[in-house]
């Protein structure tokens, strides 16, 4: 459920008995509720399970090669890389693409290039940033009430400057840290801990690796599995055949 920066504003007053005080601005206030957000994001991205917040498959962030770089710009809001296909033919025909290791990004072939020829479409999945809330109108999605979490952080922060004592808002913290693992992991419970590549991706004509805000494209493009494009010349295993 969606709630205002306005509303996590006015909780985070009650609950800490500061409605009436002017101790702490409502731009503070705004403050600590943005990096409270941004706390929470990060929890859930990194610990607890990047899917809340990637794009549809028809909505993932696509380019050109253009057959004369290796280095691609990454979206202006990206956060956290999840995966990369190849186009193999349209519509909707994509392969998924592996990730090479940097002691490999010179490896050569017979049959391959390091530079993707031109014309490839390159779609990428990846966790944005958050949109953080400025407005009192802006909203922030809890999902299943982990708005919470921010609303009693922010309580932190402002009991901390007032120098008052903050145990207990640490306790209800602690708590919801607790219930974040138990909920945020298991987003779809009928689902296997490890799924399968039922892909067989033998050959990798086209890899990828990220390299500080670009993606890194060794490979001539070709789909990077099956029978099609060059090998590397790696085994099953991933070491050299040669």
């Amino acid at each position: 459920m969606a709630t205002t920066l306005l509303s996590l504003r006015n909780q985070a007053k009650q609950q800490s008995d500061m409605v009436n005080s002017s101790f702490i601005t409502d731009a503070e206030w705004n403050t600590y509720i943005q990096n409270s957000y941004l706390e929470l994001y990060g929890l859930i991205v990194e610990n607890f399970g990047n899917d809340y917040f990637t794009q549809a498959p028809a909505t993932g962030y696509t380019f050109t090669t253009d057959g004369i770089n290796q280095f691609f710009a990454l979206p202006t809001d990206f956060f956290k890389l999840l995966g990369v296909d190849v186009q193999i033919s349209a519509p909707g025909y994509w392969a998924s693409l592996k990730m090479f290791t940097f002691a490999d990004r010179n490896r050569l072939s017979v049959t391959n290039t390091q530079i993707p020829m031109a014309g490839q479409t390159i779609r990428m999945f990846y966790v944005p940033r958050a949109t953080i809330p400025t407005a009192d109108v802006d909203t922030i999605d809890g999902v299943n009430g982990w708005e919470e979490y921010i609303t009693v952080d922010a309580c932190m922060k402002a009991r901390g400057k007032e120098e008052s004592d903050v145990s207990v808002f640490a306790a209800r913290k602690a708590a919801l840290l607790q219930r974040l693992e138990a909920e945020v992991n298991n987003r779809d419970a009928g689902s296997p801990a490890v799924i399968g590549d039922v892909q067989g991706r033998r050959t990798r004509a086209m890899m990828y690796r990220l390299n500080g805000n670009q993606l890194w494209l060794i490979g001539n493009g070709m789909p990077g599995w099956g029978g099609f494009g060059g090998d590397w010349g790696f085994d099953g295993e991933g070491g050299a055949l040669w």
